[in-house]
């Protein structure tokens, strides 16, 4: 499963997004923070994707907690997630898209795309402020309106009362009554 954003107004001089590269490793400045590497992704969408979240083998613990999800962890060459602070910073000014690529065990593969994504501060719990318009064979699991905040095992911001859905998924998300938004 691999989850990608893509500034839909890059300027490629600057060096904000992952526009000007094709498949590698890159440094990205964006404004709010220093540089940092995002892994640039052309195999799936075409070109210019930044890839946010990518777990295939298992091999990193998503059971992590909030701070971990803010600043990032993994390996950004395997299994990682990029940071809930960088996401929100990379979105704040421009308008990005979602692309989500999903492959089972088949390498059947399905996708879902968002054509406004963005992601609020953490005063906001990382809320989902935009996703704009659904396309895409993946379903829209993220339809669920009052998008919501982003929970981890020990920070339960999800509508559901009775159960802290990413203690019981054992990983971080924007979840909806212990479903994926």
């Amino acid at each position: 499963m691999e989850f990608n954003i893509k500034d839909i107004q890059a300027n490629a001089v600057a060096h904000n997004s992952c526009v000007p590269f094709g498949d590698d490793i890159q440094t990205i400045r964006v404004p709010g923070t220093d540089a940092f590497q995002v892994p640039c992704d052309s195999k799936f969408a075409g070109e210019g994707w930044t890839v946010i979240q990518r777990r295939v083998d298992g091999s990193v613990n998503f059971n992590r907690t909030w701070e971990e999800y803010r600043n990032g962890f993994g390996d950004l060459r395997g299994e990682f997630w990029l940071g809930l602070e960088r996401l929100h910073l990379m979105t704040k000014f421009r308008p990005h898209e979602l692309y989500i690529q999903l492959e089972d065990f088949k390498n059947e593969t399905r996708y879902a795309r968002y054509n406004n994504f963005s992601v609020g501060n953490e005063a906001q719990s990382y809320e989902l402020l935009s996703l704009g318009d659904f396309t895409g064979n993946a379903g829209n699991a993220l339809e669920y309106g009052d998008w919501g905040k982003f929970s981890t095992p020990e920070r339960d911001n999800d509508n559901y009362t009775y159960v802290n859905c990413a203690a019981n998924y054992a990983s971080g998300w924007w979840f909806n009554q212990c479903s994926f938004r």
